[in-house]
């Protein structure tokens, strides 16, 4: 070991060490912001055609460019989610009217005047038959039932209103960040790409394949939510049921989710008519639901964003549904993009594998 060898190893450890150490400093700062960062980034890359389009139309005002194309893309996230929590709440008021209405006119106005209905008094009977339990025992049990319910719903509705708040803040934060993002993001890019230790046509290829695969994600996501949201109110209309449009941008929408998804309109929507009297309806309801809706998104998004990018069904299955699983909503397209990377870092180890194994044998052969 030379004199110099110290001297090296000194500075190289202190910037590993001092690189370490602002890396998890600046991890943890950004980590509140890690959801509207990924979301940006997911926009930026999705719209990149229409932001394309307006910056040409102004070449030279990148700064404006972006603020209009991120306002456009917030319109159009604010105003289809506002159109359909008003309709909810619309119709939320008008179902408890009708029932408001409906009791007003069987005379109730507690949980004792249930007994003048004949149907609850039957069905009271009925029980107090089978468990031997009375109609009085019964409505007091409702009542410590009401109690808690209540309890739960005040609870409930503290985080929700902490969790809307959360989500319009973070709405916010990507705008935020998406207008920087389109207005210097080749920059970024050219940034980030000088640091990856590989060719410049290798470099170029990996960034084109990683921004084609989240493109093609995105289109199909959009894509199959759109077809599930139409499937689902043809079904919910021919089933019957009220406002099949309203039921159809709910499944839509819904249908991002990585738990519940479309089955949480449809099956309500099921128990409604079975509550009806329409046990054909209900049966119809469910397996339109399994069969029609839910086959879009578990075969037809993996098949429509194999089918415009580099990867395979397999992966784009096993992506899709392993992000939603470990990252929620984001999971859908870092999933993916996930896999993505790993396979192209492994199909450049296995080209560079193979251009030494070539160079050595034509060195053995001369």
């Amino acid at each position: 070991m030379s004199d110099s060898t110290p001297s090296k190893i000194y500075p190289i450890a202190a910037f590993s060490l001092a690189a370490l150490g602002i890396g998890s400093l600046t991890l943890k700062v950004l980590a509140p912001f890690g959801t509207a960062i990924a979301w940006a980034i997911v926009l930026a890359v999705g719209f990149a055609g229409p932001w394309r389009f307006v910056e040409r139309k102004l070449p030279r005002r990148r700064g404006l460019a972006a603020i209009v194309v991120t306002l456009a893309i917030g319109l159009l996230v604010i105003l289809p989610a506002a159109f359909l929590v008003g309709v909810l709440v619309s119709e939320a008021i008008s179902v408890a009217g009708r029932a408001s209405a409906a009791l007003a006119a069987q005379n109730v106005s507690g949980l004792e005047d249930l007994l003048r209905i004949p149907a609850v008094r039957d069905a009271l009977e009925w029980v107090q038959v089978k468990s031997g339990v009375t109609p009085a025992g019964m409505l007091a049990k409702a009542e410590e039932l009401a109690q808690g319910v209540y309890g739960l719903l005040a609870r409930f509705s503290g985080g929700v209103v902490k969790g809307a708040f959360d989500a319009v803040l973070t709405f916010l934060v990507t705008l935020f960040v998406l207008f920087f993002l389109l207005r210097d993001g080749r920059e970024m890019v050219r940034a980030l790409l000088d640091l990856v230790p590989l060719e410049e046509g290798r470099r170029v290829a990996l960034l084109g394949s990683l921004r084609s695969t989240l493109q093609s994600i995105f289109r199909g996501s959009l894509l199959t939510a759109l077809l599930q949201g139409a499937a689902g109110g043809i079904g919910w209309a021919i089933a019957g049921l009220p406002s099949p449009f309203l039921a159809g941008a709910a499944m839509a929408v819904l249908s991002l989710l990585p738990i519940g998804g479309t089955a949480l309109v449809w099956v309500p929507g099921a128990i409604v008519c079975w509550l009806q009297g329409r046990p054909g309806m209900a049966v119809f309801l469910v397996i339109w639901g399994v069969v029609i809706v839910s086959m879009a998104d578990n075969v037809l998004k993996p098949l429509l964003i194999s089918g415009s990018s580099e990867l395979s069904t397999l992966v784009v299955f096993l992506g899709v549904f392993g992000g939603l699983g470990a990252f929620g909503i984001l999971g859908l397209f870092i999933g993916p993009m996930v896999l993505a990377v790993g396979l192209t870092l492994l199909r450049i180890l296995r080209e560079t594998a193979r251009g030494g194994a070539s160079s050595e044998g034509e060195a053995a052969a001369s």
